[in-house]
Formats: C-alpha cells, sequence, structure tokens
C-alpha cells in the first residue's frame, strides 16, 4: 500500500488524524503488504492486516470497519454485511 493509497482512505472515511496505526500480519518477521485495512472508531484505531481474505477478527468483530481487503475498496464501510 501506497501512503497516497492509506491517505485516501483516511479521508474518504473521515478517520481522525491522531488515529493509532497497527498491524497484525501475522508469525512474519520480515516486513509484508498492508493488503487489509479495518477501523474502530470506539477505539480509533486501524489495524492493517496482511493477505487478499477477510480477516475474521476484525470483518465478523463489532465496531470494526473494513476500509479495505485485498482488492475491494469500502468507503465508510460499504458493503459489508454488518454496516
Amino acid at each position: 500500500m501506497t501512503f497516497s493509497e492509506l491517505a485516501k482512505l483516511l479521508s474518504e472515511n473521515n478517520i481522525p488524524v491522531d488515529v493509532h496505526l497497527m498491524s497484525d500480519s501475522g508469525w512474519e518477521c520480515d516486513a509484508t503488504e498492508m493488503d487489509g485495512v479495518y477501523y474502530n472508531k470506539v477505539e480509533n484505531t486501524i489495524v492493517f492486516t496482511q493477505g487478499f481474505g477477510k480477516y475474521d477478527d476484525y470483518w465478523n468483530a463489532e465496531g470494526w470497519t473494513p476500509l479495505k481487503t485485498g482488492n475491494e475498496t469500502y468507503a465508510n464501510g460499504g458493503g459489508h454485511p454488518n454496516r
């Protein structure tokens, strides 16, 4: 993911600039792509995930909104069955 792509996601979804950024790429010890982006408004936290699938820990969890999973981008959680 490029910074331009991240900035666009943040802007389109009205994410505050003081959001906490975290990674949940799994067990890797090296740098990985950030293919998934999930946001929790209450916690003001974004979590980046690796891989092109949906991470159930965030996709199905209350309070988490998918902004991007693999090649799919969601504006304001659009397309998510629980949003």
